[in-house]
C-alpha cells in the first residue's frame, strides 16, 4: 500500500470533478449532526481553495476550507485516499477560524 505525502493528496485533490462522488455512511451521519448541507460541503471541496491541509495518519488528510456562510468558521473535512487514488470523505466539521489562522 502506498502511503501518500501532502503533496500527493494535494495533487489528487485537484484531479477531482463533478463527478466525484466521495460520500460513505459515516460521514453522511456526521454530515447531518454537524453541518446538514451536503450541496455545500461538495461545492466547498470542488470549488473553493484549499487554506491549510495536515496528514493525520496513514492516507488521511485534514483539509481545511473557509465557511462561506459563516465568516468565524472553516469547514474541516478529513479525507482518506484508497491505493488507486480515490478520495472518500471520512467526517467533516466547523472549526474556529482563528485555530487555523496565526497572528
Amino acid at each position: 500500500m502506498r502511503d501518500y505525502s501532502i503533496e500527493d493528496a494535494i495533487e489528487i485533490i485537484n484531479s477531482c470533478d463533478e463527478s466525484f462522488m466521495p460520500n460513505t455512511k459515516h460521514f453522511d451521519i456526521r454530515n447531518i449532526q454537524r453541518i446538514g448541507d451536503w450541496g455545500l460541503i461538495f461545492e466547498t471541496f470542488l470549488h473553493n481553495p484549499l487554506m491549510g491541509i495536515i496528514k493525520q495518519d496513514y492516507n488521511k488528510f485534514r483539509l481545511y476550507f473557509e465557511h462561506k456562510k459563516r465568516p468565524s468558521k472553516d469547514i474541516s473535512l478529513v479525507i482518506g485516499i484508497n491505493d488507486n487514488r480515490t478520495v472518500n470523505f471520512v467526517t467533516v466539521m466547523e472549526t474556529y477560524r482563528n485555530q487555523r489562522v496565526r497572528k
